[in-house]
C-alpha cells in the first residue's frame, strides 16, 4: 500500500496530495502539528496526543471545531485503509488560506492535512551504543510547549548537530539551563532518581515523556521535576532522551565530556523495557 495522505476531507495518495500556496502553513509557519504511532495497529496514546493539538491550537489561536468534527475518527479511517500495523501518523493543522497578510483574517477555514507512512525505528547499533549530543544556545521563542510547524531553530540545531558528527543537540538557556533536545525531552540519573527540567513554557510536554514518567514511578524509582545546568548535566551517572518515534534513547557523551562509564547505563536500559513491555513496541 502506498503511503498515505488526507488534505481536508480526502485521502489520497502522499504524490498527489496538495495545499495552496496561500496557505498560512506555508506562508508564515502558522500552524500546529502532533505526530502518533501504532503499535500493532493499535493508537499509542492518540487521546493524550490530540489533547495536546487542541490545547496548541488554542494556544495560538487557531479556531477549529474539535467537537463536531473529531480528529481521532480520521485518524483510525487512514490507519485502516493505510494497511500499516506499525505507523507513524502525522497530523497538521494550519490556519488556513487568505492571501498573505499578517494579522490574522476573519472567517478562515483551517486546514487539516494527515500523512500516513511506516513507523520508523531508531538502529539497533544507535540503541546499543547510546546517543552523542551536543549542547547549543536556545535561540528558540519562548512559548516552545506550543507544538508548532515554526521549527526552524531546531532544523538548523539538529543539522549542525549531524554535522559535527553528534546525533542530537540539548538547548541551553542563557542561564546555563538545560531545557530539551531539538526533537525530544531529556532526563538525567543520579543514584535511583530520575529527574527532568520543568514542564514550563520553555520546553515542549512530551507525551512520551509524561508516559515515562509513570513508567518510572512504577519502577519504584524516584522521579523529580527540577532545574539542572550542564555540568549536572555531564556529572549525571546516565543520560536519555524520549520523543514518539525513538521512544528511549541513552546518552552516552554530552560534548567531549562521556556520560557515566560511557556506555548505555542499567536505569535506561530497565526504563526501556518497561516502554516496550507497556507498549509491546
Amino acid at each position: 500500500m502506498p503511503e498515505l495522505a488526507y488534505v481536508n476531507g480526502t485521502f489520497c495518495r502522499i504524490e498527489d496530495a496538495k495545499v495552496s500556496i496561500e496557505d498560512r502553513g506555508f506562508q508564515f509557519g502558522d500552524g500546529v502539528y502532533e505526530v502518533i504511532v501504532a503499535y500493532n495497529g493499535k493508537l499509542f496514546l492518540a487521546a493524550e496526543h490530540l489533547r495536546r493539538l487542541r490545547n496548541s491550537s488554542t494556544a495560538i489561536r487557531l479556531e477549529y471545531d474539535f467537537d463536531s468534527a473529531p480528529i481521532e475518527p480520521i485518524v483510525l479511517e487512514g490507519l485502516r485503509r493505510s494497511e500499516l500495523r506499525e505507523a507513524m501518523v502525522y497530523v497538521q493543522l494550519t490556519r488556513g488560506v487568505a492571501p498573505r497578510a499578517h494579522a490574522i483574517p476573519a472567517n478562515i477555514r483551517p486546514t487539516l492535512v494527515m500523512t500516513f507512512k511506516p513507523r520508523p525505528t531508531v538502529l539497533p547499533e544507535l540503541r546499543e551504543r547510546g546517543a552523542r549530543v551536543m549542547n547549543v544556545p536556545d535561540s528558540r521563542w519562548t512559548n516552545c510547549f506550543i507544538k508548532a510547524i515554526t521549527l526552524l531553530p531546531n532544523v538548523l540545531a539538529k543539522s549542525d548537530a549531524l554535522r559535527q558528527g553528534f546525533d542530537e543537540a540539548v538547548f541551553v538557556a542563557a542561564s546555563g539551563e538545560v531545557r530539551e533536545c531539538t526533537s525530544s525531552n531529556i532526563f538525567l540519573v543520579q543514584g535511583r532518581t530520575v529527574t527532568f527540567p520543568p514542564r514550563d513554557d520553555s520546553v515542549l510536554h512530551g507525551v512520551t515523556q509524561g508516559f515515562l514518567i509513570d513508567c518510572v514511578r512504577g519502577l519504584d524509582l524516584e522521579i523529580a521535576e527540577r532545574s539542572f545546568d550542564v555540568p549536572t548535566l555531564k556529572s549525571a551517572d546516565e543520560v536519555f532522551l524520549s520523543s514518539t518515534t525513538t521512544e528511549v534513547l541513552g546518552i552516552t557523551q554530552v560534548d567531549d565530556r562521556r556520560i557515566g562509564t560511557g556506555a548505555v547505563g542499567p536505569i535506561t536500559r530497565q526504563i526501556h523495557a518497561e516502554f516496550v513491555r507497556r507498549t509491546g513496541g
